[in-house]
């Protein structure tokens, strides 16, 4: 199976709890998924589904102000050989700097890439092969 991992990048200064919250998926509901007290986290939201794997996300701690985008995607799970590209996706959408950064890995996603996206306030930056 190919490795591909979806990346998102960009500046948030919100507080670590309202960050952290943005994918704080809803373990208090009896029935799970199914109930209609379930909760749909925020990152679930924008990518239209109800759930996803915490095993297959990782995200990075921040940075306090920005920094490059080679120092922020040290920690990238991305093949060393897809920097290029994502620097180029990045200067495409006016990305000179960040502080954040997030992936996720899931052979069936397919996002839908539309204009000014943003996932708590990151922007999409597309899929590529991982590490």
């Amino acid at each position: 199976m190919e490795n591909r991992v979806h990346l998102w990048m960009g500046s948030n200064f919100s507080s670590e709890e309202e960050y952290m919250h943005y994918f704080e998926l809803d373990y208090s509901a009896e029935d799970g998924i199914d109930s209609p007290n379930y909760r749909v986290c925020g990152f679930c939201k924008d990518l239209g589904i109800v759930w996803y794997d915490e095993d297959f996300i990782g995200v990075i701690p921040r940075f306090d102000n920005n920094v490059t985008l080679d120092e922020v995607l040290v920690d990238a799970a991305v093949d060393k050989s897809e920097i290029p590209l994502i620097k180029a996706k990045c200067e495409e959408l006016g990305i000179n700097s960040a502080n954040a950064i997030f992936w996720y890995q899931d052979p069936e996603l397919v996002i839908k890439e539309r204009d000014n996206q943003t996932y708590n306030n990151l922007h999409y930056i597309g899929e590529y092969n991982g590490d």
